[in-house]
């Protein structure tokens, strides 16, 4: 292997050259050879996306810019792998991804300026993309909701793309691509979009408070038909056909997510979609037969108090119609996607069923906003030792679909995570770790790699993957800056120095990354690898959660945050991981990964379009 030597000329550090960069990604590929490392996975929503023109006030992951910095994680951090968070659709007012719906896509994520594109017929023209919707947004650090959801928003600029799409021959090839769409998806597209017909016909998103003969269209699993006749003609003040206008948009916002699913294969990342176990209330309406009527998923949020965030799936239907709604759900995720994470996937295995408490009908919410209820004494048991829907649905979902069982990422974190391991660390799937509260018991890749009898030891490498923290959780460089990391466990496994780990939250933080890539697979959020201080979500409170956006020139603060010592210096923790295998020796290889490591840490050039400058300047100067 053919190893550039570090010439003088790129000794100030930071951003490498694009030749650099080349011999970079050939010693990183050696660095995990040696390391025998499979899986990096960067975990992004695509709100956090940035947007380099015709910013909207959100990101999307169909986007130019998506690509830019797919291609930026690849080549400096190795990154293969994007958990792409849950991309359904949402509200202003119920902002969580995690409350989106299982089945249609958001509205919010599709990328208007494509389109402009001939592909797209050029359903909208560059002058469309200069509307004030487009271009009205300051602060593009942060999601701007109230701009995507405004009255000449996100749904007027796609209400105008419609109206062009319906002049468009028959025989167009948009068209012919629409009406295939249509006949794949047929099992949950028209019911969702039946479902926005009669939030029109109603005046309110809010089917609780529509007439039974609209709340309770699905009760049985065929619906009313003369009522779902009468939908159908049901208009919105566009005068658009509520169904035909939703399907359309569910329509281009599948074509948009398959192209990006394909550039980003091309460039060796595959994509994983982020299949929530909860159900929005569209869901929860299109399917009522899969419900229990009154119960919901919930969640321990301490002092004996329980949350109430989602319908339930009956789980006495598993072999009729919940298992018919679940298998669907999890078959369209592995049609869309090249693997799955499935949220809360304990919920599956060793379900926690709530009541919600009623104040004169009303449901009651504590001060952050949980929906409170009552745990039930008796807990739905899943048949076959709780391996019912994993085995015998979601796996068989990704059997249908050729997605091997090692790229269904099953999260069990939190609930009943505990007590649902026996029941899935055989079936092939890899299982979700995070270091953050790593101890002698729990959260270190040497202890989930140590024989003994906890369940979550004696696990293959291959078995799990770990990171620092979740979408929920504080960032990496708050943790360390509070120190609420284990150093002596740190510096015991890596073979570092004890007391620099606690003197200093850098080297702490690089030790954190460090211990992630002595283990095949590993993930990390795209704050953390940025080196950033924001989180995604704090959970149990109302305001300033999943708003945290990328900034444009995020090359530029990544490379300002390792000076500092933050973010994923990815040459440092290949070596410090395989020093930690050789037992603190050093070797060629980490050596050359070590110059590596300190040229991104000192103060130079923070892009590599100014690093070749630099460069080339420095030659001429010669």
């Amino acid at each position: 292997m053919k190893i550039a030597n570090l010439r003088p000329m790129v000794s100030f550090g930071r951003a490498l050259t694009s030749d650099e960069k080349r011999d970079f990604k050939e010693i990183q590929n050696a660095a995990r050879k040696k390391l025998n490392i499979d899986k990096t996975a960067a975990t992004i929503f695509d709100f956090s996306v940035p947007s380099s023109k015709n910013d909207t006030g959100i990101g999307t992951s169909f986007s130019k810019d998506a690509q830019e910095l797919g291609a930026f994680l690849n080549s400096m951090v190795g990154v293969n792998a994007i958990q792409l968070q849950p991309q359904g659709q949402i509200s202003n007012f119920i902002r969580s991804p995690y409350s989106g719906t299982g089945f249609s896509l958001g509205m919010h994520i599709i990328d208007l300026n494509k389109l402009a594109d001939d592909d797209y017929s050029n359903l909208l023209s560059d002058k469309d993309l200069k509307a004030p919707y487009m271009n009205r947004v300051k602060n593009h650090d942060s999601v701007d909701y109230d701009n995507v959801f405004s009255t000449d928003g996100q749904k007027a600029m796609l209400q105008k793309a419609y109206k062009r799409f319906l002049q468009l021959d028959s025989s167009s090839p948009l068209k012919k691509e629409y009406e295939s769409f249509k006949k794949e998806n047929s099992y949950w597209l028209e019911k969702d979009a039946l479902f926005e017909a009669a939030a029109v016909a109603n005046n309110s998103s809010d089917m609780k408070s529509w007439p039974n003969i609209d709340k309770y269209l699905f009760e049985k699993k065929e619906g009313n038909a003369q009522r779902i006749a009468q939908l159908k003609y049901v208009t919105d003040d566009k005068g658009n056909n509520v169904v035909d206008f939703e399907e359309f948009v569910q329509f281009i916002a599948d074509k948009q997510q398959k192209q990006s699913k394909n550039e980003f294969n091309k460039q060796g990342i595959d994509i994983y979609g982020d299949c929530q176990i909860g159900f929005s209330q569209k869901d929860f309406w299109a399917h009522r037969s899969a419900f229990y009527p009154n119960y919901e998923f919930g969640c321990d949020i301490g002092n004996n108090n329980y949350s109430c965030w989602s319908p339930a799936i009956n789980f006495e239907k598993l072999n009729s119609d919940a298992g018919e709604l679940l298998y669907n759900k999890f078959n369209l995720f592995f049609k869309r996607y090249n693997g799955v994470r499935i949220d809360a996937a304990w919920q599956l295995i060793k379900p926690l069923i709530c009541e919600p408490i009623k104040n004169n009908g009303q449901d009651v919410f504590d001060s952050n906003g949980n929906k409170l209820g009552y745990k039930l004494h008796y807990q739905p048991v899943v048949p076959n030792n709780g391996q019912k829907i994993i085995k015998d649905i979601v796996l068989k979902a990704a059997d249908n679909n050729k997605v091997p069982h090692d790229k269904v990422f099953l999260e069990l974190l939190g609930g009943n995570s505990y007590d649902s391991l026996d029941s899935v660390k055989h079936l092939g799937a890899t299982l979700i770790h995070i270091t953050r509260y790593a101890s002698d018991g729990w959260g270190r890749v040497k202890y989930y790699e140590s024989r003994g009898d906890n369940k979550y030891q004696n696990m293959r490498p291959g078995q799990y993957i770990i990171g620092p923290g979740t979408h929920d959780d504080d960032s990496l460089v708050a943790r360390v800056k509070q120190g609420q990391l284990s150093k002596d466990n740190l510096a015991s496994d890596l073979h570092l120095n004890r007391q620099e780990l606690k003197d200093s939250p850098a080297a702490a933080s690089s030790a954190v990354f460090a211990e992630l890539f002595t283990t095949k697979n590993q993930f990390a959020t795209l704050p953390d690898i940025l080196g950033s201080e924001r989180r995604f979500n704090t959970p149990n409170t109302k305001e300033g959660n999943w708003a945290y956006r990328a900034p444009v020139d995020f090359e530029r603060e990544y490379f300002q945050n390792l000076n500092k010592g933050m973010g994923l210096n990815i040459a440092d923790a290949y070596s410090k991981a395989l020093k930690a295998k050789n037992h603190g020796y050093s070797s060629s290889l980490t050596q050359k990964l070590d110059d590596f490591a300190q040229i991104l840490k000192e103060d130079g050039p923070m892009t590599t379009k100014d690093a070749d400058k630099f460069c080339l300047t420095h030659k001429n100067d010669k």
